[in-house]
């Protein structure tokens, strides 16, 4: 029997950076580059735990449940996976290892009026040819520099992954444009990707469908990301990093301005109070996102309804959002798709 070496070349190469740097590495699918699909329970749709309170998980035994969040630092899991999956790409969760990637690509296509997000394009410079174009006019306008002294990774269709180290919680993004429009209003510009909470970036010693990831970079060592970008991605609306609770005391709903006197004003009032005082009350990592959204879509019903008033309800659930620890650009986005998913009301005649 012949050993494939880009098989073995890729689990070491996520072997070495999980003992030596500490990164959370796990196998991809050759085919899609994805995470595996782990167990039946586990990647149902109607799935009633998070990653953080999955039971496969909390085994540490190797188990490839909910994606990215199965990645291990376990030399013996890791082990495991390589002569399980026989692939040849493996990937890092790059949240869990510390990191975030910008991730530069050479997609075909003209570039749009205006390629940075919320930034004009200078007058004197060329549109760009791709991300790293994009990447580098950024840095200058923010009075940096793209800065590759860092681990680098070359991508089969010619892009690069840059990977820094950062204490923050930032979301991913695509920069690209609409359909018909001519300015990038996502991301960070045209071709550039942003990966962190919950996002992955391929290894270098992979081999895809696409062809080979190279370290490009003399360093393996990810440098601190610099303070142009770290300023850029929070005006952008990428800092999702929880903050500190303001109280030590669970607060109460505000006390909705409406007329109590009916069933439903009644109803919603105490819908509104009970779904503060359990979002208020929630730690990190235990779901606070999908309740703050489930509430919203509740309560927007009730409000479409005319049984509450909409801006009581949102400032109510911002102020117990704050204190779950959720950050404000979170927070408005997450209302924001709560109102435009409103559930019908309740049937409460039985209780009038």
């Amino acid at each position: 029997m012949t050993t494939n070496r880009t098989v073995a070349t890729a689990a070491d190469a996520a072997l070495w950076l999980a003992v030596h740097r500490g990164w959370h590495v796990l196998p991809l699918n050759y085919g899609t580059k994805r995470p595996f699909g782990g167990c039946v329970d586990c990647r149902a749709a109607t799935t009633d735990h998070t990653p953080q309170t999955c039971p496969c998980l909390a085994r540490a035994d190797g188990a490839l449940c909910h994606g990215v969040w199965a990645a291990t630092t376990d030399p013996s899991v890791i082990a495991r996976w390589a002569q399980r999956w026989h692939t040849s790409v493996w990937a890092v969760h790059l949240w869990a290892s510390g990191l975030l990637a910008v991730d530069l690509d050479t997609r075909t296509g003209p570039p749009p009026r205006q390629p940075l997000n919320g930034l004009p394009w200078p007058a004197e410079e060329p549109p760009p040819a791709d991300g790293l174009d994009t990447y580098s006019t950024l840095a200058a306008q923010s009075g940096g520099t793209v800065g590759t002294d860092t681990f680098t990774t070359d991508t089969p269709s010619g892009g690069l992954h840059l990977i820094y180290s950062t204490t923050r919680q930032w979301k991913g993004s695509h920069g690209k444009v609409r359909d018909g429009d001519d300015t990038v209003r996502t991301g960070l510009g045209w071709q550039i990707d942003i990966k962190c909470y919950g996002g992955y970036v391929v290894l270098p010693g992979s081999t895809s469908k696409t062809g080979t990831y190279w370290r490009s970079s003399s360093t393996t060592t990810p440098r601190p990301m610099d303070g142009w970008l770290a300023d850029a991605l929070t005006r952008t609306g990428h800092d999702r990093t929880p903050t500190t609770p303001a109280a030590t005391t669970t607060p109460t709903a505000a006390v909705p301005v409406v007329d109590t006197q009916t069933g439903p004003a009644r109803y919603a009032a105490g819908a509104l109070r009970s779904a503060c005082a359990e979002l208020a009350a929630m730690e990190p990592d235990t779901g606070r996102n999908r309740k703050l959204f489930r509430s919203t879509t509740r309560l927007a019903g009730m409000a479409l309804a005319g049984w509450i008033d909409r801006a009581v309800v949102e400032a109510a659930l911002t102020d117990a959002a704050r204190h779950a620890g959720l950050p404000a650009g979170e927070i408005r986005y997450v209302l924001a798709s709560g109102f435009g998913r409103p559930h019908p009301v309740p049937d409460i005649r039985s209780a009038a």
